[in-house]
């Protein structure tokens, strides 16, 4: 006998989006699905995206003792409990008996699977979130062919903000389909929100007040804290874990009392921030406007410029005089500004690349390099042995003189930080033109986020590792005294030693654990963290033994924690 439902779904998939389509005993609720599942080429198979998931999360933990109380009483049912987060994927499941488990698990309706809508099409779980209302999927409702046979009862999870966190369901085989399951699930997601809205500090609920002014403006918006974040929809493109820890480095760094808005572009975006400060007691949190950068906005007076982690000076010197300098700190990026240099140039010739030693520099080759069209690239010319200096001088020179007559041959890219170079090399700097300056991550703290997610993307381009915000924080606070070339050895090792997918705080070296805040620290505060730290090596993490040994209460430790930089927690909702 001809499946209706199912009929119904293939003649949409045939017609198309664009297609005349009338569905006949199709809920509204699941045709709109199938619409956005064909929309995002859906998989109709079983779900295939898999990641590992954090159960230690204030979700988790809110979700887990309703949870436990649930599967008791619905034990006898055959039905499963499914808590999935914003993202969709599966991370908890609490199947009935071992049989029902062993059914999930072959249509992989398991912890870590992805059962968004974008990923499975239609289904209780997924579309929930999407509709922000609770749904029923029954049988050929469902996008994919494997879940047909499955009936699910689902209701999106709010957090007092009033943000979808996730969802709960309650599925189980399509002939033990029961509309009742759809009022329990409305009930477990109350109660789980609930005990959010419990567990809640205050500083989320002034968040939260803050964020209700904005939430459906069309002006990107988004509302921060150390901890937290709320975006409207047009501000959703602009949040992220490394954008959430760059702007709160960045807000931080500003001198509110002279200054009660901070209006500024952000570095290496074509975008600019309005900000201001809203306190609540002696708490604080931020509200930030978005806006994409016109070409004439780089000339206001009002804007506050960004730091220059990477300042270029087009005017100095030209790619036409031959030679090119790129001045700073060792480990700061030079290399890499050389490399942008010549992308701005557009550069497509060989890159040759020598690093100043003791050992003789082979002059005659440069020279052949540059001659023969290549580019090169002299690092680290501080080190430049004195009795070579002549030869650099009279190889630049040359190079100078011979650019404009032969417009074939190679520039030559010099990298030195004049602090500690040869006086008289300081003193030809001048006259050559530096290119671009470079500066420590230790005065750009804010650069550390973007420089982690494009290292990251360098090492690791199949992204399999992904690194937490409490991790992304403990990188930003440390000094980072070998620069760039120190923060890419800390990420190499961690790709290399670290099996799961995500970088933890708990995983990163010791001294980065215990990073300061970069905030001055009092000498008592200073002296405070030194025995918070051993008493908290002497319990082995353990948090109610190191309050016990500091001869203070838990919830003050945890406060205290958090307020000088040590807390390890990975929680995020």
């Amino acid at each position: 006998m001809t499946d209706p439902v199912r009929a119904a779904r293939e003649q949409l998939i045939r017609v198309g989006l664009t297609g005349t389509y009338q569905a006949k005993d199709v809920p509204d609720v699941i045709v709109r699905s199938w619409r956005r599942s064909i929309s995002s080429a859906a998989e109709s198979a079983a779900p295939q995206r898999y990641r590992e998931v954090d159960t230690d999360t204030l979700l988790g933990r809110a979700a887990v003792p309703v949870l436990d109380r649930w599967q008791h009483q619905l034990a006898d049912t055959g039905t499963t409990l499914f808590l999935s987060d914003r993202g969709g994927s599966i991370v908890d499941r609490r199947a009935s008996d071992s049989t029902e488990r062993r059914r999930l698990d072959n249509m992989h309706a398991a912890e870590g699977f992805d059962y968004s809508e974008d990923s499975i099409g239609t289904n209780a779980l997924g579309t929930s979130m999407v509709e922000k209302r609770p749904v029923f999927v029954k049988g050929s409702q469902h996008y994919s062919e494997a879940l047909a046979t499955n009936a699910c009862a689902a209701a999106p999870i709010y957090t007092p903000a009033g943000l979808v966190v996730g969802s709960i369901a309650l599925g189980g085989p399509l002939d033990a389909a029961s509309p009742i399951m759809l009022s329990l699930a409305r009930e477990i997601s109350q109660q789980i929100g609930d005990r959010l809205r419990a567990s809640s500090r205050p500083q989320d609920l002034a968040l939260a007040m803050s964020f209700m002014r904005f939430s459906s403006s069309q002006r990107p918006t988004i509302v921060l804290d150390h901890e937290s974040v709320l975006a409207n929809t047009p501000g959703l493109p602009y949040v992220s874990v490394a954008s959430h820890v760059m702007l709160w480095e960045v807000l931080n760094a500003h001198d509110w009392q002279s200054s009660a808005t901070l209006r500024r572009e952000l570095e290496g975006t074509q975008l600019e921030i309005t900000a201001r400060r809203v306190m609540d007691g002696h708490r604080g949190h931020f509200v930030v406007h978005f806006a994409e950068l016109e070409p004439q906005t780089s000339h206001l007076v009002d804007v506050v410029p960004a730091p220059a982690s990477v300042s270029f000076h087009p005017g100095a010197v030209t790619h036409g005089g031959g030679v090119a300098v790129v001045d700073g700190p060792r480990g700061s990026g030079r290399t890499t500004a050389v490399s942008d240099l010549r992308s701005e140039w557009g550069r497509s010739v060989a890159l040759e690349t020598l690093t100043v030693s003791p050992a003789a520099t082979p002059w005659g080759t440069v020279e052949e390099w540059l001659e023969g069209g290549s580019d090169v690239l002299l690092r680290r010319m501080e080190d430049l042995p004195v009795e070579e200096l002549p030869q650099l001088f009279d190889t630049v020179e040359r190079r100078r003189q011979s650019r404009s007559g032969a417009p074939t041959s190679g520039v030559l890219f010099l990298t030195t930080d004049r602090n500690s170079s040869n006086p008289a090399l300081v003193d030809h700097l001048e006259s050559w033109g530096v290119q671009a300056k470079t500066t420590a991550l230790a005065d750009t703290p804010e650069r550390i986020p973007g420089l982690v997610t494009r290292i990251l993307n360098d090492l690791d381009p199949l992204s399999r590792h992904s690194i937490s915000p409490a991790a992304l924080q403990s990188l930003v606070q440390w000094d980072w005294p070998g620069n760039v070339a120190e923060l890419v050895q800390t990420l190499t090792q961690l790709l290399g030693s670290v099996g799961a997918s995500l970088i933890e705080r708990k995983h990163l070296p010791k001294h980065l654990q215990q990073a300061p805040p970069r905030r001055h620290l009092s000498l008592i505060e200073s002296a405070e963290r030194d025995a918070i730290i051993r008493a908290m090596d002497a319990a082995g993490g353990n948090k109610s033994e190191a309050a016990e040994l500091l001869g203070i209460g838990r919830t003050t430790l945890y406060r205290r924690l958090r307020q000088l930089g040590l807390d390890a927690g990975e929680g995020s909702i």
